[in-house]
């Protein structure tokens, strides 16, 4: 879950909420300094909208102009807490009172999302401005693997399927002529590239004892 590969320029996730906000906002920086013409773009989810760290950062992207395109996936939730109940206000009132530029989607509708974040980066590209993109979706499993979402309307749960953006998204890719047999052939990918990276997961060594610190504290000087 928390991965990074500063290779494609890919900082990492954390597990503390909105965390990921400061670095976008401090790469955007640096990505306006280079003035190589690069976007630095950040997932969220509404639950940290109540941060002070994201307005912080709204704040300073509106201010220095940077490159930065915010997206917020919002899903209604907050761990198991309605949003609502934790935020008084919403996202685009947000992103008025910072002069951002705001855009709201359907966050199921893996096709208008594209074409959102599009219209976004091209009008960032031309004038470096930071943009907020929120893309509402639904949430179709736990906040955890057991989770009993008691805390759900039956109502809202007995729809989630529908609104799946991956049944949506097929059933698009079916209607504009793809086979079921290329959906087949995707799956058996996807799962034999599981079956490899747990078979070499399970056939690695254990790590040395002395790995522990590593990342955590820089070497001491000779």
């Amino acid at each position: 879950m928390h991965v990074a590969d500063f290779s494609i320029g890919m900082l990492g996730a954390n597990g503390i909420v909105g965390a990921g906000i400061p670095i976008t906002t401090g790469s955007a920086l640096a990505l306006k300094m280079q003035g190589e013409g690069h976007i630095a773009v950040v997932y969220f989810g509404d639950g940290a909208l109540a941060e002070g760290v994201v307005h912080e950062c709204f704040n300073l992207a509106s201010l220095w102009s940077l490159p930065v395109l915010f997206v917020c996936e919002n899903n209604g939730w907050s761990e198991f807490s309605p949003t609502e109940n934790q935020l008084s206000t919403s996202l685009r009132k947000i992103t008025d009172a910072f002069s951002m530029a705001y855009t709201d989607v359907d966050g199921n509708d893996v096709v208008a999302v594209g074409e959102a974040a599009d219209n976004l980066v091209t009008a960032m590209r031309g004038k470096p401005d930071p943009a907020v993109l929120e893309c509402r979706t639904t949430r179709v499993r736990g906040h955890f693997e057991g989770d009993k979402q008691d805390y759900r309307d039956a109502e809202e749960i007995s729809s989630l399927d529908a609104r799946d953006p991956l049944r949506k998204a097929r059933e698009r890719l079916t209607s504009d002529g793809v086979a079921e047999d290329w959906f087949a052939g995707q799956e058996d990918a996807v799962a034999a590239d599981i079956d490899a990276a747990t078979e070499a997961a399970l056939a690695a060594p254990e790590p040395p004892i002395g790995a522990v610190t590593a990342d955590v504290y820089t070497p001491s000087a000779a």
